[in-house]
């Protein structure tokens, strides 16, 4: 039978219409079947999961109950055994020094055993929580976690019992009121001060807990990769208002890494300029890069400030966009209370050796030799980072601007240590 040339060109379409419906179907189906198996499959993932962070909870519950069951100092010391190698025998170095300092604060082995147990089993929780748990990381800008469990407050007894507040020096605190008021009406105080002990960090809340109430809570930290990496000093930071940085000292360290680094640094300075342009930010920082150690002949100085370092504090400071910002020079008496190693390690787990304070002295620097223990801290007067300021008068035309202003601030740090 002969079929006119347009049915014919119909019954094609169709056919050809119908099959390509039926590919679609099945290429329809075919793509709702794989869509099932990969959500299936993300399911399952997102509970393994799940159920990993439940057990990894568990096992931290269980470790801080077995924390508060141990007794005693010997049962502190018995805990630290399942801590990794180089990290439970600087810990147990570490607990005998704090217990022989506080058996000295104290005058009483008892009391020394009990403050030395309460205070180290929150430090062996905090530790377990790193090393069991998933560890913290630090991002760019960290604000101190205080809840559900105070890492300010941590610090603030381990510190704090080392510390003879009735020696201790906080001078010239009219000029603290002064950076209170500053913060109050929303402009920033940037502190530039030398950098001598691991717990530098405690002694500006704990010196000027009594005289200016709660400044020290706002005191914003720029932080090396040290104080967030160091599994001993970690929980410590976690207590603090950090920026987080990687310092020129240990830019080149991991070449690998310094890439990385630099992304780091970056975001980090984004967020401290963020800080400035809303205004009543409280930021301290310690331009040498690192902690002052001992010359060869015992003397104690602030180490050299970095000028690029002061430069760029200056510039976020100064920008158009910053809300007002004041500068002040800091000087920090806290070496012999927890003295660095003399030399810079390059290794993350340096040997700890605390003191506690036992003289007073009205100059910072006696109190940082050989012979006199304890803490003070001296803030300057603030200085003028213009150029209508006293550091750049009587200056050659051609003078190292970034340098003098920073040779400057750094002298005025000194003059603080020296000054009695």
């Amino acid at each position: 039978m002969l079929r006119s040339p347009v049915l014919s060109t119909n019954l094609q379409f169709r056919s050809a219409t119908f099959a390509g419906v039926k590919d679609c179907r099945r290429s329809r189906v075919r793509v709702f079947t794989g869509f099932q198996r990969k959500s299936v499959g993300n399911v399952s993932a997102e509970l393994a999961v799940q159920e990993n962070s439940k057990l990894t909870d568990f096992k931290v519950q269980v470790a801080k109950i077995v924390v508060d069951l141990a007794p005693g100092e010997q049962g502190l010391r018995f805990l630290s055994r399942a801590f990794p190698g180089k990290i439970q025998e600087t810990f147990t170095g570490l607990l005998s020094s704090y217990k022989a300092q506080l058996v000295l604060a104290l005058d009483d082995e008892d009391r020394a055993s009990k403050a030395v147990t309460s205070i180290f089993k929150d430090m062996i929780k905090a530790y377990a929580e790193q090393l069991l748990g998933t560890p913290y990381s630090f991002p760019p800008y960290h604000r101190a976690i205080r809840a559900p469990f105070d890492y300010y407050q941590m610090a603030n007894a381990y510190i704090g019992s080392l510390i003879d507040f009735d020696r201790s020096i906080l001078r010239n605190y009219s000029r603290w009121s002064v950076i209170q008021a500053q913060l109050q009406a929303g402009e920033n105080v940037i502190l530039l001060g030398n950098h001598q002990s691991e717990g530098d960090a405690a002694f500006i809340p704990l010196l000027t807990e009594v005289s200016h109430p709660g400044l020290g809570e706002k005191v914003i930290y720029v932080a090396g990769g040290r104080v967030v990496s160091d599994i001993l000093a970690k929980p410590f930071s976690m207590g603090k208002n950090l920026l987080c940085v990687v310092s020129k000292k240990h830019m080149g360290e991991d070449p690998s890494e310094k890439a990385a680094s630099m992304k780091q640094n970056l975001a980090t300075l984004k967020e401290m300029q963020t800080l400035l342009n809303k205004g009543g930010a409280l930021i301290w920082i310690a331009p040498a890069g690192g902690r002052d150690r001992r010359k060869p002949d015992g003397t104690l100085i602030p180490d050299e400030f970095d000028p690029q370092a002061v430069e760029m504090m200056r510039k976020l400071g100064t920008k158009k966009s910053a809300a007002p910002t004041h500068f002040y020079p800091l000087a920090m008496a806290t070496y012999d209370i927890m003295p660095p190693p003399a030399t810079t390690e390059k290794e993350i787990g340096e040997k700890r050796i605390v003191n506690y304070t036992v003289r007073h002295s009205k100059s910072l620097v006696s109190m940082s030799s050989n012979i006199m223990k304890g803490a003070g801290l001296s803030l300057g007067a603030e200085v003028d980072v213009s150029e209508q300021g006293d550091w750049l008068s009587g200056a050659e035309p051609d003078a190292d601007k970034v340098k003098l202003l920073s040779n400057h601030i750094w002298q005025k740090v000194e003059d603080q240590l020296v000054a009695s």
